[in-house]
């Protein structure tokens, strides 16, 4: 039987998920070892055998494909550890990456510090050539000027060139001649093209992803090469793809061709995850959570569409290709909660990590956490976690929360707890927003999808805070974002450099652009082995209206051919306009200001559902774990049943309040909630 393979390497956690292509699944969890990666794949190969039968190489001869999400870019992009980048680029222009488009993120922040530039200025080269917006050559290239370059880029150790001219979306003849000098000069060093990278109006943009790449080249390569040569090492000798900034997979020729891809590639899968789960329960429309040891991800799908956003700032870099829409917010189990100078409660974003951890895993932590907040709350088990894996001292919980915030605050340890259990809550509440209500979406029309280990103690109450009344609790949860790689589709993004007024556009144009573009990405899938009916083409528009600075992304119908010039795409961009900005201005000229094509390779077979070795078949009486005391509100003590959730049966339904411990999870049902376990192996959770 044919399966696929879900690797998500994570700071603590390296996630395995097997899949076959009937549904059934496999879980393993191992520790991350960077410094190993050998070791760790070793590790999560016997784990997902020993669930099985037969051995490693057994079971590498039923896997198709191996998914891989890895943080390895955005670690590089955070730690500074990046190649020695030069760049070359049109003479006057030398200083794009600083000037910014003369903006920063905090407009009134007057003291707040520019980020370093991807390339220092004495690296920056301009070399004289000059091209119009017609794509006409003006000034021809001075080559003598890029040898010369190549002469200081080797004396400086450069590792990684970036070409970066103006209309080169036009005309990029220019670049094009400045990569074969470069190759005949540094055969060595890569070379990235913005014509190439990120075709589109806008330099900043361009330039700041085009060095991007260039900056993560060389770290991308050899984890690729290291990854690939273990897997194959081990046996594995068939298909690897990787998961891109966009939620689809690529290969390993495409993550070392746009190395920016790889950025947010771990969080990028896990709306993937929470569209399919949303379905089995007939929704199109799912926030997800995913809530770890030291963050929070939170992502949108929309009438079934991952929510992706172009030109956004990533660690304060701006990145111009398409990007699922995620939301980091530095609150997880392993947040730590402190007070200010001004004496006001703060949760974050400082974490206490895997190790120490929270003070109760009795490693030496002091700190108050937010996993010591849901013990001393009673959320949590005084004594274990992770299904009785991981034994722990709740007493070490209480006295840190009394240590570090009731006193201090002047309150009792309950009260302390709660109040740090109700801010980082609400901070959540908070990122949510930002990704819908801000964005012009009603959350009642969507459903929670909770993943990570943390989420399910936290998300009724951040539901309640944002009046959602329906959350799906995945057992997979705590690897959603490994599951989500087994069943991501393979994406590719092309687009094309096109800006007119609506009133001047011409439909042949346009339409000749969208044929250009959907001949090439049907001949890459093609290459890729996916037969027609596997292939799903989405072509899509960036407008605006006259004299805006930002842009909206329009996903156009299928049989829009523009017959009757633009009068569809004026009707559908107003629509989106009001939806996204409250407000629509029919008499305004609309202006187009790029074209674009979404490929998608999928599944010979749409995955409709899901089987796991977990069977219970007890009722909830059977299946109670203990009795104990819990706290949901300031002062206030109520009787908490805890479940076994591997022994209840499919169709059994709880209420609240409620604990329900699975092995990788633990769902916190408050009181007015009722949950019920469907035979998709997830909890569906609403409001009675």
């Amino acid at each position: 039987m044919n399966h696929r393979l879900g690797i998500d390497i994570g700071g603590t956690f390296t996630d395995f998920v097997l899949l076959s292509e009937s549904g059934e699944l496999r879980l393993a969890k191992v520790s991350s070892d960077p410094e190993d990666l050998a070791g760790v794949i070793h590790a999560g190969l016997n784990d997902l055998v020993a669930q099985g039968s037969g051995d490693v190489s057994a079971l590498l001869d039923q896997i198709d494909l191996i998914v891989h999400g890895t943080t390895i870019a955005t670690n590089a992009l955070i730690q500074g550890r990046l190649a020695r980048t030069g760049m070359l680029c049109t003479s006057g222009f030398r200083d794009i990456l600083e000037l910014r488009e003369g903006l920063k993120e905090r407009r009134y922040d007057y003291i707040q510090p520019p980020p370093t530039p991807l390339v220092p200025r004495h690296l920056r080269l301009p070399v004289d050539e000059r091209i119009n917006k017609e794509g006409e050559v003006l000034q021809v290239l001075d080559e003598d000027q890029v040898r010369a370059a190549a002469v200081t880029f080797r004396a400086q150790g450069v590792e990684a060139v970036a070409v970066c001219l103006l209309w080169s979306i036009v005309n990029p003849v220019h670049e094009e001649r400045i990569r074969d000098i470069l190759a005949e000069e540094m055969p060595d060093v890569p070379v990235f093209l913005s014509s190439v990278v990120s075709p589109q109006l806008r330099e900043y943009p361009r330039f700041s992803t085009t060095a991007l790449c260039a900056a993560l080249a060389g770290r991308l390569r050899d984890y690729v090469g290291r990854l690939e040569s273990n897997l194959t090492e081990v046996g594995f000798h068939r298909a690897i793809r990787y998961i891109q900034c966009n939620g689809g997979t690529t290969s390993g020729a495409g993550l070392r061709e746009r190395p920016v891809l790889a950025l947010d590639s771990g969080p990028a899968a896990g709306p993937a995850a929470g569209r399919f789960f949303g379905r089995l329960f007939d929704t199109e429309n799912v926030i997800t959570l995913d809530m770890g040891g030291t963050s929070l991800d939170a992502s949108l799908v929309h009438q079934g569409r991952i929510d992706t956003a172009k030109n956004v700032d990533v660690h304060r870099y701006r990145v111009a290709v398409p990007m699922v829409n995620v939301r980091t917010l530095g609150a997880g189990g392993g947040s730590i909660a402190w007070i200010d100078d001004s004496g006001l409660l703060q949760v974050g974003p400082q974490s206490a990590e895997a190790w120490p951890g929270p003070a109760c895993y009795d490693r030496g932590g002091e700190a108050a956490t937010v996993t010591d907040a849901n013990v001393a709350l009673g959320y949590f088990s005084h004594t274990e976690l992770l299904g009785g894996a991981m034994t722990i001292d709740g007493d070490l919980a209480v006295a840190a929360i009394n240590r570090n915030i009731a006193r201090p605050l002047g309150v009792d340890v309950l009260e302390a707890a709660f109040a740090v259990y109700t801010l980082v809550n609400e901070n959540m509440a908070n990122a949510v927003r930002q990704i819908s209500t801000e964005q012009g979406h009603d959350l009642r029309d969507f459903a929670f999808v909770c993943g990570g280990g943390c989420s399910a103690a936290h998300a009724a109450k951040i539901a309640e805070s944002l009046d959602v009344d329906r959350i799906i609790v995945p057992r997979v949860a705590s690897l959603l974002c490994s599951f989500g790689a087994a069943i991501a589709d393979v994406r590719h993004d092309y687009s094309r450099n096109h800006a007119a007024r609506f009133s001047h556009c011409d439909p042949a144009t346009i339409n000749g652009h969208f044929e250009d573009m959907m001949t090439a990405a049907r001949a890459d899938l093609a290459e890729e082995g996916f037969a027609p009916g596997q292939m799903r083409l989405q072509r899509t528009m960036d407008v605006r209206y006259l004299g805006e600075l930002g842009v909206l992304t329009l996903s156009l119908q299928d049989d829009e051919n523009f017959t009757d010039g633009m009068t569809a795409t004026e009707t559908l961009f107003d629509r989106e306009h009001e939806r996204a900005f409250t407000f629509a201005d029919p008499d305004c000229e609309r202006e187009l200001m790029g074209l674009g094509v979404v490929a998608f390779g999928q599944r010979e077979r749409e995955l409709s559902d899901i089987t796991m070795p977990i069977t219970g078949d007890l009722d909830p009486d059977a299946a109670i774990r203990q009795r104990r005391s819990a706290s949901f509100a300031p002062g206030q003590l109520v009787d908490l049943v805890v479940y076994d959730g591997a022994k209840i049966a499919f169709e059994s339904e709880i209420e609240g309040p409620a604990v329900i411990e699975e092995e990788t999870t633990t769902i916190l049902v408050p009181p007015g909630w009722c949950i019920r376990l469907d035979r998709s192996h997830a909890w569906y959770m609403w409001r009675s």
